[in-house]
C-alpha cells in the first residue's frame, strides 16, 4: 500500500510567508498604478472643464481673449482678472474675480472651500513624492469642488499678471501629492492652460521661492501631458 505524503506545517508556513511577501511588494504597486491612471483621467477631464469655461465666458462677454472680459486685468482698478482678495469677501464688482468665474461657470458641490477643516475641498496637508511637507493650498486662492470631486483653485498674480490655477484631481482626499494628484498652471490670454514652468525636470524640485504647493508642482503639468496624461511617482 502506497502512502501519500502531505505538506508539513513548516512547508505550509513557508509557502504562506512567500505569498505574504509577494503581496506586500506587489499590491502597493498595483494600487499606485490604478490610482495614478484615475488621477490622470480626472486631471484631463478637469482641465477640459476649465478651458471650456474660459471659452464660454469669453463668448458671453463677446471678447477675443481673457484680457478684455469684465473681470480681466484691465476691467477694473481694484480686483483684477480672476483675482479674489480673501475667501468669503466680495469684490467691488460681483462680475469679477475667481468667485464669480468659478461659482457661475462650473457645476460644483462646494464653493469657497479652500480653507482647512471638515468643509474644505482641498487637502489639509500636501507633500512631494519624497515626502517634503508643503502645507495646504495658499489662502490667497479661491477654491470650489466640482461635481466630479476635483478641486479647482484660482488666484490672479498681479506681479506676473497671470491667473494661477491649482487643480487637485482628487480634492481633499489623499494622496495630496504634487505631480500625482495636484498640479499648477495658468490661463493664457487665448483661454488655454499652460504650466507655470515648462521645464519638466523642475517638477517637485525645490527652488528659491520656498516650500509651497505652487513652487513644487510647477513643471509637473507639462511632464504629465507630455507623458500622455499618465502619472508617474518619481
Amino acid at each position: 500500500m502506497t502512502l501519500k505524503k502531505g505538506f508539513t506545517l513548516f512547508e505550509v508556513l513557508c509557502a504562506l510567508a512567500v505569498v505574504g511577501l509577494i503581496s506586500v511588494l506587489v499590491i502597493p504597486i498595483l494600487f499606485n498604478t490604478v490610482g495614478n491612471k484615475v488621477y490622470g483621467t480626472q486631471l484631463k477631464k478637469t482641465c477640459s472643464l476649465i478651458t471650456d469655461a474660459v471659452q464660454s465666458i469669453i463668448t458671453d462677454e463677446r471678447s477675443n481673449d481673457t484680457i478684455t472680459t469684465d473681470f480681466s486685468e484691465e476691467a477694473t482698478d481694484t480686483e483684477r482678472g480672476f483675482y479674489y482678495t480673501s475667501a468669503g469677501v466680495k469684490t467691488s464688482n460681483e462680475k469679477q474675480g475667481a468667485q464669480y468665474f468659478l461659482n457661475n461657470y462650473f457645476r460644483h458641490s462646494k464653493v469657497n472651500c479652500g480653507t482647512g477643516g471638515t468643509k474644505a475641498c482641498v487637502g489639509e496637508k500636501y507633500r512631494t513624492p519624497k515626502k517634503v511637507n508643503l502645507g495646504t493650498i495658499p489662502s490667497k486662492f479661491y477654491c470650489i469642488k466640482t461635481n466630479n470631486d476635483a478641486a479647482i483653485c484660482m488666484y490672479y498674480d498681479p506681479t506676473a499678471k497671470v491667473t494661477e490655477v491649482i487643480v487637485d484631481a482628487n480634492g481633499a482626499k489623499s494622496p495630496n501629492i504634487t505631480g500625482v494628484d495636484t498640479f499648477v498652471m495658468y490661463i493664457t490670454n487665448d483661454g488655454f492652460l499652460k504650466d507655470l514652468d515648462d521645464e519638466t525636470s523642475h517638477c517637485n524640485m525645490h527652488r528659491e521661492k520656498g516650500k509651497t504647493v505652487v513652487d513644487y508642482a510647477a513643471g509637473c503639468f507639462t511632464k504629465t501631458v507630455n507623458n500622455g496624461w499618465k502619472i508617474s511617482n518619481d
